[in-house]
Order: C-alpha cells, then structure tokens, then sequence
C-alpha cells in the first residue's frame, strides 16, 4: 500500500513549472518504472480525475487540485509547519533550533527553540542581525537571485572584509553543499548549522538553523548537519518547496 502511495505522488511531483505535460514515457521515465506499471497508475488516475489526457497523447495534471488547493489552511505558514519540526529537532539533538527570513539588509529570526539546557538561547525570536556573517546568513544569500543580492554585496563584502569575488565564491560553494557552517563569526564560542527551506516558488526565502557551543558542535559536526539538513527537507515538503 505505501509503495503505491508513493508511486503515485511520484506521478504527481513529476510535473513541474518547466515541464506541465507529459509523455506516458516520460513519466515512466521520472518515476523509474516499466512503461506498462507506469500506464497503469497514469490510467487509475486519469478515471480517478486527477490527470488528463490531451490530444498529443500527453498527460497534466487536472483542475481538481485547484479544488483541493483551495481547502489548504490560509493561515498555514512556515511557523506553523516548522515548529513542530524544530521542537523534535532541539529534543534530538539538545541544542537551540531556529527559522531565519532576510528583511532589508538584516537577518531576521521569525521562530525559535531554546536548547534543553541552562544555555541561553544563541538568538530570540524577532532578533535581527545584519547580513554581514554566519550560517544563516550565507545559506539565505547564496539562494538569493541575482537581482536580490547584487545591491547587498557591496556593503557586506566591506564589512566582512572580503572581496566580492571571494565570497561570491563562498556562497555559490554553500549552494552545492546545500547547506553552510560557521565557527565563531557572529559570536565567539558559538557555532551554526544552516540549511535552506524552499517554499512552492521554488524559492528559498527562509532557512533552518541550529546553534550552540562551538565546543559540542564541532565534536559532532557530521551527525548534527545531517539531522539539520533532513529537518530542513521535511519542512520544505510540508511547506510545497521541493529541494534540487
């Protein structure tokens, strides 16, 4: 039963703003399945509604999900489906969890989870910080556009010290890891784990952070960018966003 639930999201997330309709091959092809598997759940789908079938012999997704699109909660946000996320990522791994946004030129944190211990939260809810260091920071401009960042790089280049050019390069190596580090750049002591949380647009206008002592992160640096990078991911497939 949940091999065929997931076959069948697989037909449905095959689809995309590039590629609106298919090819019975081409979505057998997405999905790594037999053609002949692949008709069959095209064919269920298509009786059930969901797809349709057009005079190229192509295949799109049908106005039923609009329906369905429209009993989706209005109110649903990136706080109210990272939360629960964040709560069992800080229980997991002990440490403070937050969700960072870019507003103007500053950092803003729109959620937090404080770690399960006497240490003071590394950053509260509504803190800005200016765009100039640490992980978030780097994961929020790295999956900047271009028309996004280019009037930001100056001023932060100058108040980190650093060319543009080498931290273009810096931000575009974030973007391949898909996810940044830092030790001791916003805080001495205090390292952070970041991760990009994109949303519908397939747009990343927010991102997943972790925190703590230098001294416990780096000592478990792989385990806890894992765990990160996994909430991330499960945040960005309630929020609509599918990572590349």
């Amino acid at each position: 039963m949940m091999r065929s639930v997931q076959r069948i999201l697989a037909v449905f997330e095959s689809f995309s703003v590039e590629r609106t309709s298919l090819s019975l091959q081409e979505l057998a092809d997405r999905i790594d399945l037999p053609k002949s598997t692949a008709f069959r759940i095209v064919q269920s789908l298509e009786k059930a509604g969901y797809l349709v079938r057009l005079e190229d012999k192509q295949y799109c997704l049908s106005l039923r999900f609009l329906r369905l699109a429209g009993l989706v909660k209005s109110t649903l946000g990136i706080r109210d489906i990272a939360r629960p996320i964040m709560v069992d990522l800080s229980e997991k791994t002990q440490e403070a969890i937050s969700v960072h946004t870019v507003i103007g030129r500053n950092r803003v944190c729109i959620e937090s989870v404080a770690a399960a211990s006497t240490l003071r939260s590394v950053i509260q809810t509504g803190e800005q910080v200016p765009l100039v260091a640490g992980s978030a920071t780097k994961v929020l401009l790295a999956y900047m556009s271009k028309k996004e960042l280019t009037p930001l790089l100056a001023p932060i280049a100058k108040a980190s010290k650093r060319p543009q050019s080498e931290y273009l390069k810096e931000l575009e190596e974030v973007r391949k890891a898909g996810y940044a580090v830092s030790h001791g750049e916003r805080l001495l002591g205090v390292s952070a784990i970041s991760a990009p949380i994109m949303d519908v647009n397939e747009e990343v206008k927010y991102c997943l952070s972790l925190g703590g002592p230098s001294v416990r992160i780096q000592g478990n640096e792989k385990a806890l960018t894992d765990m990160l990078v996994q909430a991330a991911l499960e945040i960005t497939r309630q929020f609509g966003g599918k990572m590349q």
